[in-house]
């Protein structure tokens, strides 16, 4: 303030001091005065208490933009702290803060697992090259799946949190399906700031809750969510509540995923147990059809009763061809082969649960029935997943050979179906794929029926 006190004297005495601005940078003990001469500069800190005029120096151009550099300031966590992975296959992910060491330089995160078990069947450089170039996916930690893949971890406690049993596997920490790791903020982690909240998608893949039956192998006397799996549930809650919706992954006008033509079935009231088509749906009520004689001349010839949302619910018949409309198996195809009721959920009063056998890969899926539609439609499956597409050729690892190649021939949507160099159709996950092979190379011979050598671009004859 000296000096700008200074300039403002000069000023209005009309002989104003030759210097544009004065900044006190990151630098402890130094100013830096901005001027287009140096007679200014020694006139304007000339008299001023505390500097030490004889120690001036003229900042090389080099150097003058990093004097004006902005450091952030580091911003602290603390524990239930959502924070974000800065480095390595874990770049980008989502964590929770469980524990701020002492020093508030450290602290221990707990966030979902990468692993690869194939790691472990391949030969060391084809191992280093892997673990280097392919990103696992999210998957939670299971000892009985280690168990089963040859592999095991130690049960042992972890470091400096004695109050945590631990699975201790490829050198790192596992509690509950989560990877704990102590990791140095503001270096490997960062801290969600308002411009970058955890998304819902990242929350419900956080989000894990543990069911009668499904253990991780070890009896520990709880069987309880995860308190990091609470948070991340009541967060989502809280934004179901916001958006006016029972379910998280609900779309359209009403939670229950009802639309004109559905059939539906009563819940509640005197005629639990009707069923109809929907006529019209009109905010919170919806008319209804029924669609047996009976249930007709008990209403006295009506051929329309009308209900409040609350009290139906979409009706799908074993055997009905559906199409997904919504959640993690959107737009896949399939029958209905099973209709379950809802378990362990808040959605017990309304929503089922149907399998269906999907059109593409024949496998059995678990959907709610507010996210099916009845259609003929059968899904022509996707072309491109992970950077590869259909047909291409790749780079096989984890099937027991260091060579194995293979043709994509079916794009899933977490996985591929690749027939072999043996001619042996098996699934594949994309980090089980090391590479495309599709440029030709002039140098790859094959043989024929006859022995003879066969390259690109050769004419052949197709003898059987």
């Amino acid at each position: 303030y000296q000096i700008m006190n200074k300039c403002v004297a000069y000023a209005k005495q009309g002989r104003p001091l030759g210097i544009t601005s004065v900044v006190a940078a990151q630098t402890k003990g130094k100013i830096y005065v901005e001027s287009y001469n140096e007679p200014s500069v020694i006139e304007a800190v000339q008299g001023v208490r505390g500097l030490m005029q004889y120690t001036m120096r003229k900042v090389p151009i080099s150097d003058m933009t990093t004097v004006m550099t902005v450091v952030p300031k580091k911003v602290p966590v603390k524990k239930n702290d959502w924070v974000r992975m800065t480095r390595g296959h874990f770049k980008g992910d989502l964590a929770l803060v469980k524990h701020v060491r002492e020093s508030g330089l450290k602290c221990v995160i707990q966030c979902v697992p990468r692993l690869d078990l194939t790691l472990a069947s391949l030969p060391p450089e084809e191992a280093k090259i892997r673990r280097r170039t392919v990103r696992p996916a999210q998957k939670f930690y299971n000892a009985q799946e280690i168990a089963a893949s040859g592999n095991f971890g130690l049960r042992q406690r972890f470091p400096g949190m004695s109050d945590i049993m631990c699975d201790f596997f490829d050198g790192n920490y596992y509690s509950d399906g989560y990877l704990l790791k102590e990791v140095t903020i503001g270096t490997v982690v960062k801290p969600c700031t308002a411009d970058d909240p955890p998304t819902l998608d990242e929350l419900q893949r956080f989000r894990r809750k543990s069911k009668s039956g499904q253990s991780d192998g070890y009896d520990d006397g709880e069987d309880e969510e995860n308190e990091g799996s609470q948070l991340a549930g009541s967060i989502l809650k809280e934004l179901s509540e916001l958006q006016g919706k029972t379910s998280l992954a609900s779309a359209g006008s009403n939670d229950r995923g009802l639309m004109i033509g559905d059939t539906i079935e009563v819940i509640e009231g005197d005629l639990v147990g009707m069923q109809g088509k929907i006529l019209s749906l009109d905010g919170t009520t919806v008319k209804v059809r029924p669609n047996n004689d009976a249930a007709l001349a008990e209403l006295g010839g009506m051929d329309e009763v009308e209900f409040l949302i609350s009290q139906v619910r979409k009706f799908i018949a074993v055997g009905a061809h559906v199409k997904v409309t919504d959640g993690r198996y959107a737009n896949e195809t399939g029958v209905v082969v099973a209709v379950e009721v809802v378990e362990g959920v808040d959605l017990t009063d309304f929503d089922c649960t149907a399998v269906v056998l999907t059109d593409m890969t024949h496998k059995e899926i678990s959907v709610r029935t507010s996210q099916l539609q009845e259609s003929a439609e059968i899904a022509s499956g996707q072309d491109k997943l992970a950077g590869y597409e259909l047909h291409d050729l790749v780079v096989l690892s984890g099937g027991g050979s260091a060579n194995e190649v293979g043709v994509i021939v079916r794009v899933g949507r977490e996985e591929f179906t690749v027939i072999n160099n043996h001619g042996i159709a098996r699934e594949a996950r994309p980090e089980e794929l090391r590479g495309k092979r599709n440029k030709p190379s002039d140098r790859a011979v094959a043989l024929d029926v006859q022995a003879n050598q066969i390259r690109c671009g050769d004419s052949v004859t197709i003898v059987e």
